[in-house]
């Protein structure tokens, strides 16, 4: 039986996010806004919340404050409702027209029509005088990153102007770009490189319009296997996402060994009799693609590190091994930035574990710096925040603070698996008093803030003053505090150890 968030969104719980945005597309098209503006309020907040329990499926830390029982809340006074935005409501209007094409509630390909509107309301929103505003650009950001690489091949008329606004080819190398918009630059790379090879006078086009065809007859005239096995090549190495325009039937036809025959012995004769004549008679040399090479160990370890390979084996030999091991395990073509954030994304974790102080109190500024900005354009990613899901597409020095930790975190990383994360720790009666005095909250709010019993609004703040508290209280109250406070932490101690804080 659905419940709660889940009820007014009419799906069962889960952590995909499209089929989150797919259901709130189809509840908002079956409501009247303008009739029922608390139905559609609180169809929004039952998405928001949603997608930010879809956005970290690290179990979240459970604690357990040491303060008075719980006490009836104070009331709250109704706060004055703002004056109607003419700029807001229309963007609103964009927003919500463009997230109901995005995710119309079935697979079926968009029509010509829907493309359009697509790139119209797309297009408006990427033209919003807002995103001159660099915490309201953020949020946009990243908003824009999930959804369009979530909805592809429908947002495909968006790509590439999303990607112009923000900048995503030129940061594809930078750690702080999202997981997303490195999807959307692999799509706008694989959608460029079709588009290039179907040009009639492309080198591939003939192999390109051979393996796309959609029948399974013959091959086309003047059609060869070192063709097709460059092309695909390029694909696989370079371009994988454009994989899913070929005919599988037609490639694999073509996609043998070598040595296997691919058709009669007087087809073979005659193609190598036109190909000799028409480089003959054309005088002209066309290059084989060159052959994709591997990421070497170093490149892999500089992209992570900023260090070279015989560094960092001298600082964590284990890595070093796993960086060696990851260069000759990922096929040729993987690029040292992808291997280097893949490994990035594993190994970090394990260098929570023992981190020394110094750089425990950077992470723990750089999240509580992150929250504020966060909680700017929105409480909810706010909640979220951790050095690998900042909650917030990078735009500012924040993304700068954040590579520069990740390369020093990874260094510390144990070469072990991730241990149970779940587990309960008390708050010290002081800190919970100085948040109280910082937060101007009773104790008993802040209690049901930590429970996650409170409005997202209310959450965040309790936990910017939570890290902040623990920052400013003497260093045998407030470390132990910031080390539980990692919610990617692994933890030594037992855990009779940890429920007892």
């Amino acid at each position: 039986m659905k419940r709660g968030i889940w009820a007014t969104l009419d799906l069962d719980p889960t952590t995909d996010r499209t089929a989150i945005r797919r259901a709130y597309a189809a509840r908002l098209k079956a409501m009247d806004v303008d009739a029922d503006p608390d139905a559609f309020e609180a169809l929004r907040d039952a998405r928001d919340a949603a997608l930010a329990r879809a956005a970290d499926p690290v179990a979240q830390v459970a604690v357990e404050p040491m303060m008075a029982d719980d006490l009836p809340p104070p009331p709250v006074a109704p706060e004055p409702q703002p004056e109607p935005d003419p700029l807001a409501e229309a963007m609103n209007a964009h927003f919500h027209a463009l997230e109901a094409l995005l995710f119309p509630g079935h697979d079926a390909p968009p029509t010509a029509d829907e493309l359009a509107e697509i790139d119209h309301h797309g297009r408006a929103l990427l033209a919003d005088p807002r995103l001159e505003q660099l915490d309201f650009a953020a949020g946009a950001e990243r908003w824009f990153a999930e959804t369009l690489s979530a909805s592809v091949p429908r947002s495909d008329p968006l790509l590439e102007p999303a990607a112009a606004t923000f900048g995503w080819i030129d940061r594809r190398d930078d750690y702080a770009l999202s997981a997303e918009a490195h999807a959307v630059v692999e799509r706008i790379g694989a959608t460029r490189f079709a588009a290039l090879v179907s040009d009639p006078k492309h080198r591939f086009h003939r192999a390109w319009r051979e393996v796309t065809r959609t029948d399974t007859g013959r091959a086309e005239w003047l059609v060869t296997g070192r063709a097709v096995r460059n092309l695909l090549s390029a694909v696989r190495g370079r371009y994988p996402l454009a994989e899913e325009w070929l005919n599988p039937a037609r490639v694999a036809k073509w996609d043998k060994p070598a040595g296997s025959p691919n058709g009669t012995y007087w087809w073979i004769a005659i193609v190598i009799v036109v190909t000799v004549l028409r480089f003959a008679l054309s005088g002209t040399h066309y290059p084989d693609t060159p052959p994709a090479v591997h990421a070497t160990s170093e490149e892999i370890a500089q992209a992570m590190t900023g260090r070279g390979i015989d560094e960092v084996r001298r600082a964590n030999p284990a890595l070093a091994q796993a960086i060696a091991q990851a260069a000759t395990d990922f096929s040729a073509g993987t690029t040292a930035s992808y291997i280097g954030q893949q490994l990035t994304d594993e190994w970090v974790r394990h260098g929570l574990s023992s981190l020394p102080d110094p750089i425990l109190l950077q992470l723990t500024r750089w999240d509580v710096d992150q929250m504020r900005a966060a909680q700017r354009v929105s409480p909810v990613p706010c909640e979220n925040v951790n050095l690998m899901r900042p909650g917030l597409a990078m735009v500012s020095t924040i993304g700068d603070r954040r590579q520069e930790l990740l390369r020093a975190v990874v260094l510390y990383a144990r070469d072990r698996p991730l241990t149970d994360t779940t587990y309960t720790f008390a708050i010290p009666t002081a800190i919970v008093d100085d948040m109280a005095a910082r937060t101007k909250l009773p104790t008993i709010t802040i209690e049901r803030a930590l429970q996650g019993k409170e409005t997202s609004a209310t959450r965040c703040a309790v936990q910017i003053a939570l890290r902040d508290s623990a920052l400013r209280a003497p260093t045998t109250v407030g470390r132990p505090l910031l080390r539980d406070l990692q919610p990617l932490l692994v933890h030594d101690r037992t855990k009779a150890d940890k429920a007892g804080g």
